[in-house]
């Protein structure tokens, strides 16, 4: 079974299709690349997996579970998420805190007991 699968995959704004009819597979520990110029539907790809935007049509199941049309919060506390071309979330933060805010997702706790150091972020982090 395929880690991250999308199924005839499509998303149309307007009259303009920038994703129409893909599919794809990804096992687990396999790296894939998309590529192709400006305008392609990379990016509304990637926004339409992680579901910042709902497909036309088609599905994308990940663990063999179908997420599309989900809330993206959803998404990403199974696991799947995307970043954004940035070079840094917070500029006066070193990498590792960029880094640390972002486990907050999977820290069971909050955004503020992620930076702040909660004494369950602490247990969490541990195991």
């Amino acid at each position: 079974m395929a880690m991250l699968e999308a199924r005839n995959l499509g998303k149309h704004f307007g009259g303009v299709a920038a994703i129409n009819g893909l599919s794809l597979s990804v096992e687990q520990g396999e790296l894939r690349g998309v590529i192709g110029p400006n305008g392609a539907g990379k990016t509304t790809l990637f926004n339409v997996i992680s579901g910042i935007y709902r497909p036309t049509k088609g599905e994308v199941l990940f663990e063999g579970e179908r997420i599309d049309g989900r809330p993206a919060s959803e998404i990403a506390r199974r696991g799947l998420v995307r970043t954004f071309q940035r070079d840094a979330l917070i500029h006066d933060f070193t990498v590792i805190d960029n880094v640390t805010l972002g486990r907050h997702l999977h820290a069971g706790q909050g955004l503020w007991g992620s930076v702040f150091g909660s004494s369950r972020g602490r247990l969490k982090a541990r195991r």
